[in-house]
């Protein structure tokens, strides 16, 4: 009895040795893990929404066939309520989440798969989700993006840990629950699946792009099976571009990079103004809800994500004066509700924006006689995807939903180029989409959603070369030259009377130096250079390499720490740029084949 209970005991662990490796390394086990993200991340969106027009329907007494921003007009007490009073509750809950976690910052995808290897919180990420849809459903002009693909990624990450995957698996699966979130939003699996290898993934890859196919086609799944149907706007056709054309386009797509420019530095102002004021964290949301709300008596179009006002802009567009009127109203804000508080994303709120401005470009344009009116359409089409692309930075992204917007090929060309133009501009003057501009502001250079958590965690201890010539500086010159030959060293490491580094020798100067007889004598500290050109040991290669560029040497003396700056070995541009390359080649490898 006691051999058939250890057989049996032996054999069961065999075989949940081999069901979790099937669920680790299985291809089509990932696949199904991407599809399950993908409808997970549409329901979270699809959720979402209904909860937010819900709020919208009791708060500010809404139709229920009619989205917020699409309104005419608002009743003005349940408005100052709903935004001062949704102000308050926004700001109260952040005082309690800080206090009860005892952590300001939370880590979005694009963040989370750049440093984390995908790995997200499902709690904190449910805080972004209620705020977010307590920040759109009180009134405030923002999205829901930023909570709807907080969601559908934290899903994803949580799905790839429970099922013991790869760091490149678990990053895939966080841009799966994305995919399928945005895909909902927006009608679109082709939007969906482009978000989620450009601004989450942060690459495109044969290998990914199954899963995240499949994901984003869920997505939208859930998306037709609660009717939700995208945009209601006019499917007129594109007309043939024109070289004149071309010219305007171009001129449009800088412009609307201009402009995603001005909100991106806008939020950034208005945060920072309140962040040094005296003003207390739960009281700047109501600050901010008050002063919506005031901007929301001149129109109500300011109020919401957009969606509806977007609508109505494209279906009847007016003269250029309220179009840029509005726009103002609307990037003023667009800045104050994220800059004091509220939560949520600026995906919905630019594509509006972009297309208030292309509108207004085309009205002028036709005022001037230089755009016929069919061609209006098109430049609306051009300035939404433009703005949305320079601010959210997902180029391809705006391309597909444009297209998928308006049902037509030929808006390709047109669209692209714009797209191009906006990106091109806002590179050159900006560097920065609206995510990582935030990611700058808070010292991390993460430019998207590519693995760079690797620079991270590797320190300058485990590149450095040790035991490097080392000399004391009260050495004559003559003494030194007879100790280090020529040939022995192009660098000697130089330390004061206490062993802390003090400085680089050339050993070229200092023998030429030597051969001097009014220098011979001289101690060798007289000759030390780059005194800064040292990285503490815990140093990590993100911070190590900007060093090479800043100082004139290619040697960096590895110490122990800032107070004492023992000398533990050295590390050369040459070596640390090898190891980077191959640590890159390495996990492209990983990404590309598996």
């Amino acid at each position: 009895m006691l051999r058939f209970n250890k057989k049996m005991m032996r054999r069961l662990a065999k075989m949940r040795f081999s069901y979790r490796t099937i669920l680790r390394e299985s291809r089509f086990v990932l696949i199904l893990a991407a599809a399950v993200a993908g409808l997970l991340g549409g329901v979270v969106s699809a959720t979402m929404g209904f909860v937010t027009q819900w709020l919208h329907e009791i708060l500010l007494s809404t139709p229920a066939s009619q989205r917020l921003s699409a309104m005419n007009a608002v009743d003005l007490e349940r408005l100052f309520i709903s935004l001062v009073g949704g102000g308050l509750v926004l700001g109260l809950s952040t005082i309690a989440w800080r206090h009860w976690r005892q952590n300001t910052d939370i880590v979005d995808p694009v963040e989370a798969n750049a440093l984390h290897g995908g790995r997200m919180s499902l709690r904190d990420s449910l805080l972004v989700m209620v705020q977010s849809v307590l920040s759109d459903g009180f009134g405030a002009s923002v999205g829901l993006e930023g909570g709807l693909t907080q969601g559908g990624g934290a899903l994803g990450s949580k799905i790839g840990i429970r099922l013991e995957r790869r760091r490149n698996d678990i990053r895939m699966l966080v841009a799966a629950g994305t995919a399928g979130a945005i895909a909902c939003a927006f009608n679109s699996s082709l939007a969906g699946a482009a978000y989620g290898f450009e601004l989450i993934l942060g690459a495109y890859t044969v290998a990914t792009l199954a899963p995240i196919a499949i994901a984003a086609m869920c997505g939208l799944f859930v998306a037709v099976l609660l009717g939700e149907h995208g945009y209601h706007v006019p499917n007129l056709p594109i007309p043939a571009l024109q070289p004149t054309s071309v010219a305007l386009i171009i001129v449009l797509g800088i412009l609307s990079a201009l402009l995603g420019v001005v909100l991106m530095r806008g939020v950034t102002l208005v945060e920072s103004r309140f962040r040094t004021s005296a003003i207390p964290l739960w009281v700047r949301p109501v600050i901010g809800g008050l002063i919506v709300a005031c901007l929301a008596l001149l129109t109500p179009h300011v109020l919401g994500s957009g969606h509806g006002a977007m609508e109505v802009i494209m279906n009847t567009p007016p003269a250029v004066m309220p179009l840029l009127f509005l726009l103002a109203l609307k990037i003023i804000a667009c800045a104050i509700s994220l800059g004091s508080g509220f939560r949520g994303g600026l995906f919905s709120a630019s594509l509006f924006l972009g297309a208030l401005a292309g509108a207004a470009f085309a009205k002028t344009g036709a005022i001037a006689s230089i755009i016929a009116k069919p061609e209006l359409w098109l430049y609306t089409l051009v300035g939404m995807a433009s703005f949305a692309a320079s601010v959210v930075g997902a180029p391809l992204t705006m391309v597909a939903l444009a297209l998928s917007i308006s049902n037509d090929l030929r808006a390709f060309v047109p669209v692209m180029l714009g797209v191009v133009a906006a990106m091109l501009t806002v590179r050159r003057i900006f560097g920065y989409s609206f995510a990582t501009w935030r990611f700058h502001l808070r010292g991390e250079a993460i430019l998207g959603g590519q693995d760079i958590g690797w620079l991270y965690k590797t320190t300058a201890r485990q590149l450095m070369r040790r035991g490097p010539p080392v000399t004391r500086g009260d050495i004559s010159l003559q003494e030194f030259s007879e100790r280090f030959p020529l040939a022995s060293s192009r660098y000697v490491i130089g330390v004061d009377g206490e062993g802390a580094f003090a400085g680089l020798i050339d050993v070229a100067q200092a023998h030429a130096s030597a051969r001097e007889a009014s220098t011979a004598q001289e101690p060798v500290s007289t000759i030390f250079a780059n005194s800064s050109a040292y990285v503490v040991a815990n140093e990590a290669l993100s911070r190590v390499m900007p060093k090479f560029e800043q100082l004139p040497t290619e040697i960096l003396v590895v110490t122990d720490s800032e107070e004492h700056r023992a000398v533990l070995g050295i590390l050369t541009e040459e070596y640390a740029l090898k190891m980077y390359q191959q640590q890159l080649e390495a996990r492209q490898k990983e990404i590309f084949f598996g």
